[in-house]
């Protein structure tokens, strides 16, 4: 004779697998939500130091709001072999941020050893397994961006660090990929021409910080070659050998066209030159030759040098969003720009010395005699742009303004400004910079009697408060 069931029993059972039921339907529902909501939003939080994991303001205000055109980035790994390692992991962050704020971004992770014709399309070019590849259909523009890029290593001496030990100095992967997608996207590239041939200082930290700001940059040789007819700025970048006349003159033919622009940099390295001076006199500009100093403390950069100290920037056409920054301008080794009144040519100074500044001659004897209390003093010009109504020239009075060191201070608006010049004088859209994210390891420190403290209660004391709430339940249920 079968037993006949429990009515009490079986309304029970059947409650409890309705739940059951019920529970677990409920948690792939809200996996299924989750997992929707985080491909349209960034659900996590960046608990990392210097939040390394989060976009920089300036990079959300472009990919949101600026770009307007299809870009495809392109990973080469698959997702899963790429975020293996813990450094491409933030890498992988910033890139679905981007794509998650921009329908605009195509982002695909891609294994070449699984589709190897995809390298065919870059004729000529390298590519290799943690490449970036960021393109334009539109434009038919590309930029491949390598780990050496966006982990912002400079050497062989980093390299051996990265491969071997895994240490990694800072994150360039929101600059890269800015520069890449503007590169990219931008209708028209402007065009900036270095000229070279009369021993030109160094200019390579002004052009690696346009070419990252989506500049077209290029060297023309003065002494045999004319500045192109598609170049939209020439820069002469403090030559250390006067420039010949004949040679000027093609400057002249290039600012006789519609739009363009010359900026000449001056330097304390630099001789007399008067046949630069004749070409900027006919502009109503001069470098004066002469250093400035300050006296006022207060401007100073170091207590060791009077010739290194702080300037200020105007607010100007030409440096409105640097001037809203509010940063430091920090200057050295400065010459002044002196104008002159010239007809039809507006002049504009765009940064200057603060009061109590004075003028040391370049020319002065090793013997003779200075008094810098007794020197020309006031407020100097620093930077000049003159404007006849169809082309520009800019003077600058030093070429340390845009050199590594001045250009790396986190509170300098150095680079933020010359990149907003040279792009408002070309007519180019705004231009965003970021600085590089450091990765700091964080730690937690105790001491032995904390480190015993915890072992007991996380080891013992919860396991155990576990298992008596579960033998509570179990007799609860037996005896009810």
């Amino acid at each position: 004779m079968s037993k006949k069931p429990n009515p009490r029993k079986l309304k029970y059972g059947t409650v409890s697998v309705i739940v059951t039921i019920s529970f677990i339907a409920a948690v792939v529902l809200l996996n299924v939500i989750v997992g929707i909501i985080s491909e349209r939003v960034n659900i996590s939080a960046d608990l990392s130091a210097n939040s390394v994991y989060t976009l920089d303001e300036q990079t959300e205000l472009y990919v949101k709001t600026v770009l307007n055109s299809d870009v495809t980035v392109t990973v080469l790994s698959s997702e899963k072999a790429f975020e293996e390692d813990k450094n491409n992991r933030q890498v992988s962050e910033i890139l679905k941020e981007m794509a998650r704020l921009n329908s605009h971004v195509k982002l695909n992770y891609l294994d070449l050893n699984q589709n190897p014709n995809y390298t065919s399309r870059f004729k000529g070019e390298t590519l290799a397994a943690n490449y970036i590849v960021v393109e334009s259909e539109k434009n038919n523009r590309h930029r491949i961006i390598t780990p050496y890029d966006y982990f912002g290593i400079k050497d062989d001496q980093a390299a051996a660090y990265y491969y071997y030990y895994g240490i990694v100095g800072g994150y360039y992967i929101e600059q890269e990929m800015l520069s890449a997608m503007i590169y990219a996207t931008d209708e028209k590239l402007v065009k900036v021409v270095f000229t070279a041939g009369y021993g030109e200082r160094d200019s390579s930290t002004l052009q690696n910080l346009l070419t990252k700001n989506g500049f077209e940059v290029e060297t023309v040789n003065l002494t045999t070659s004319e500045i192109p007819e598609d170049a939209d700025i020439a820069v002469i970048f403090a030559p250390t050998i006067d420039i010949d006349t004949e040679q000027l003159k093609k400057l002249d033919r290039f600012l006789e066209n519609e739009g363009k622009t010359a900026f000449c940099f001056a330097s304390t390295m630099q001789p007399e030159t008067p046949n630069i001076e004749a070409f900027l006199s006919d502009w109503g500009l001069s470098a004066g030759y002469s250093v400035i100093g300050q006296h006022d403390t207060q401007y100073l950069m170091s207590s060791i040098t009077l010739y290194a100290h702080l300037q200020q920037v105007f607010d100007t056409e030409y440096t409105h969003s640097a001037y809203g920054k509010n940063l430091y301008m920090p200057g050295a080794d400065l010459r002044p720009i002196i104008t002159a009144d010239r007809a039809g040519i507006t002049l504009t100074p765009l940064v200057k010395t603060y009061d109590k500044a004075f003028l040391y001659p370049l020319n002065l004897g090793e013997n003779e005699p200075f008094d810098s209390d007794k020197a020309e003093s006031g407020i100097f010009n620093d930077i000049v742009i003159a404007d006849n109504g169809k082309s520009k020239v800019c003077a600058v009075g030093s070429e340390s303004f845009t050199g590594s060191v001045l250009t790396s201070y986190s509170n300098s608006v150095n680079a933020d400004l010359f990149v907003e010049l040279f792009g408002s004088v070309s007519g180019k859209a705004e231009t965003i910079t970021v600085n590089p994210k450091q990765s700091t390891a964080i730690t937690f420190e105790m001491n032995a009697k904390t480190a015993n403290t915890l072992a007991v209660v996380l080891c013992i004391a919860i396991p155990a408060a576990v298992i008596a709430l579960g033998i509570g339940v179990w007799v609860y249920r037996r005896h009810k």
